[in-house]
C-alpha cells in the first residue's frame, strides 16, 4: 500500500514538474554540454521503471541535483510513514503524520533534505517532529530526542551505501 502511494506521489510530482518545462525538452545525447535532465521513454519500454529512468542508471550522475542513492535510500527508509510531498529537484521528502502501531496518543512526521549530488553524510539532513495527544483531544508539540534524527540519518546513509554497492557489483 505504501509503495503504491509512493508511486502515485512520484508520478504526480513528475506531471507537475513537466508543466514548468513549457513543452521544451533538451536531449543530452545530441547536446553533451547540456546539464538539463531528459526523459527517455524508450527506457521505460525496455523494462526500466519510471523511478530508474528519472534517477538514471549510474552513468549520468548529473541527471538530478541530488544524489540518487541518498534519494532512494531516504524513500526506502521513510516508507513506514505516509508521504506528504516529495521534490526531487530541491531534494525534500516530507512525510505526513504517522503513529507507531499500538500508540494512538503519539505521532511523528519526518522531513529529509538531500542537499547535494555527493554521496556523503553532509549531503543529508533529517528533521523529526513529534506530537502527543492531550486528554482534551488536541495534538500538542512534544520534544524529540536528538538521537532520533541521527539514527534515521545513519539508517539512510547505510541504505544508500548498500544501493551504491549493488550498482557497482550489479
Amino acid at each position: 500500500m505504501i509503495h503504491n502511494s509512493i508511486g502515485l506521489v512520484f508520478c504526480a510530482v513528475l506531471v507537475a514538474g513537466c508543466s514548468s518545462w513549457g513543452g521544451v525538452v533538451e536531449d543530452n545525447r545530441r547536446n553533451p554540454t547540456s546539464t538539463r535532465g531528459t526523459f527517455d521513454d524508450s527506457k521505460v519500454l525496455e523494462g526500466q521503471s519510471l523511478r530508474e529512468t528519472l534517477l538514471g542508471d549510474g552513468r549520468d550522475e548529473n541527471r538530478l541535483p541530488v544524489n540518487k542513492y541518498l534519494w532512494r535510500a531516504s524513500l526506502d527508509t521513510l516508507s513506514f510513514l505516509p508521504l506528504a510531498s516529495i521534490d526531487t529537484f530541491s531534494g525534500v521528502i516530507a512525510t505526513d503524520w504517522g503513529a507507531a502501531a499500538g500508540n494512538t496518543n503519539e505521532r511523528v512526521r519526518v522531513t529529509a533534505y538531500v542537499r547535494d549530488a555527493e554521496l556523503s553524510a553532509s549531503a543529508l539532513d533529517v528533521s523529526v517532529f513529534r506530537e502527543t495527544l492531550t486528554p482534551s483531544g488536541v495534538w500538542q508539540a512534544a520534544s524529540v530526542d536528538p538521537a532520533t534524527a541521527t539514527r534515521l540519518e545513519d539508517a539512510i546513509l547505510t541504505r544508500a551505501r548498500q544501493l551504491r554497492i549493488e550498482d557497482v557489483d550489479g
